[in-house]
């Protein structure tokens, strides 16, 4: 087996975990916010944005020893928009997401549901930009850019 594979195998690998890990936790924090059971999804949202940033650095990471001359891929413009598109999506969960989620702890140690409701607003534009990009990213590399 060559390292193009493996490179690629767990590019592919990497980059199929990092769409899952935005799927699941963002409504499922909001429906528990509004039912009021917060604890339980706090932590999972917690693991989700965690798995949703590691992710995406691996793929980043595997993305670009495959693109470089011990992957054996040669550079080209898709690939590199594909990278910076995949890298604002990493901004975007640490510019919003994780903010997000300290203020929802925040507010949920206090009681205030309210604040908590208000914090939690960021988090499904996230998702769905978080996925628009991924989808972007995905069309640069494969398509002839």
């Amino acid at each position: 087996m060559t390292l193009s594979l493996v490179l690629r195998f767990l590019h592919v690998l990497a980059a199929a975990i990092w769409f899952g890990s935005a799927l699941f936790w963002p409504g499922a924090l909001r429906r528990a916010i509004a039912a009021g059971t917060l604890a339980p999804a706090l932590a999972q949202a917690r693991s989700g944005a965690g798995l949703d940033l590691w992710a995406g650095l691996a793929t980043v990471a595997t993305g670009t020893v495959y693109m470089s001359p011990a992957g054996g891929v040669p550079f080209r413009m898709g690939l590199g928009l594909g990278l910076g598109l995949a890298l604002v999506r990493i901004v975007l969960l640490l510019a919003l997401v994780r903010p997000a989620l300290r203020r929802i702890t925040a507010a949920s140690g206090a009681g205030d549901l309210g604040a908590a409701r208000a914090a939690a607003k960021a988090l499904p534009a996230y998702a769905g930009t978080a996925h628009l990009l991924w989808l972007l990213a995905l069309a640069c590399m494969v398509f002839p850019v």
